[in-house]
């Protein structure tokens, strides 16, 4: 429960609001970011190179849709919570590693942005490297 307080008063009372809602639609958890109105995938791809992530998430048929795709990367990091770490998100099953986005590196085309959750940095690296993958759509 949140309160305001304004001078020293307790004017009213009211619950804390869920940005964060979890469905289960055929067996699959998709939760919505009430914020951005965005549904993600509960669970997540590890140890892919970033062709892989995208492979996954265009090829995916998840909670009864199909028309998944790797999020860009401000998409990605609108999860993360900078007042929180290990994970620095709010979002059900964050996990604490690095995950891709769709985002190529401008003028690199061997590297693309990623996201750690560890402690919510948003940085770059090689495509080939191996890390995890969740898939979003709108």
């Amino acid at each position: 429960m949140k309160y305001l307080v304004l001078f020293g008063w307790c004017l009213f009372a009211f619950p804390a609001l869920a940005r964060y809602v979890e469905t289960t639609v055929e067996g699959k958890v998709v939760v919505l970011d009430e914020a951005t109105g965005l549904s993600w995938t509960s669970e997540y791809a590890s140890e892919v190179t970033w062709q892989q992530a995208l492979a996954h998430c265009e090829g995916l048929s998840y909670g009864g849709h199909t028309d998944w795709r790797l999020p860009n990367k401000n998409e990605l990091a609108s999860l993360i919570h900078y007042g929180k770490y290990d994970p620095a998100s709010d979002f059900p099953n964050a996990g604490t590693g690095w995950f891709w986005s769709s985002s190529s590196l401008v003028g690199g085309t061997d590297d693309a942005w990623s996201v750690g959750f560890d402690y919510g940095y948003v940085s770059y690296g090689s495509k080939d490297s191996n890390v995890y993958a969740r898939c979003v759509r709108p």
